[in-house]
């Protein structure tokens, strides 16, 4: 079995990790291997950088908002559209691939709505379809 960690900011994954017997550090993630929280399981644990996924500008919609017009505001898209936020589509790119890989997802954003938004979007995102069998 797979685990994948989700946590929101590299800190709290630094943080994280620290309970655990055997960590190793890689490049957007860590390995994990202690037998008495997973036994029989690998473990990673990868992060999100800020919103790693965010609303899409104006734009993203029609070329027309390129140029603020008064007339057009306000603009309220029929569908909303998510895109990988500049600057952080190589850690994306690590969380996807970990995600595609995972048997069971740990969400250990914060636990409010924002840390929860933050974690969706970014499965959507990522194409992870999953199912829920605890509190979601």
């Amino acid at each position: 079995m797979h685990i994948v960690i989700l946590a929101e900011k590299p800190n709290q994954a630094k943080d994280i990790s620290q309970i655990f017997k055997n960590v190793k550090r890689n490049n957007g993630y860590y390995e994990i291997t202690d037998n008495d929280f997973f036994p029989n399981a690998s473990v990673t644990l990868t992060y999100g950088i800020g919103h790693l996924v965010g609303l899409a500008l104006p734009t993203a919609y029609d070329e027309k908002y390129k140029q603020w017009r008064k007339q057009d505001l306000p603009i309220f898209p029929q569908n909303f559209k998510f895109e990988v936020t500049k600057g952080t589509k190589d850690q994306f790119q690590t969380v996807k691939k970990l995600l595609k890989q995972a048997d069971t997802l740990i969400i250990a954003t914060d636990s409010d709505r924002e840390g929860e938004n933050i974690a969706y979007s970014i499965f959507n995102q990522a194409g992870v379809n999953f199912s829920c069998k605890g509190p979601c």
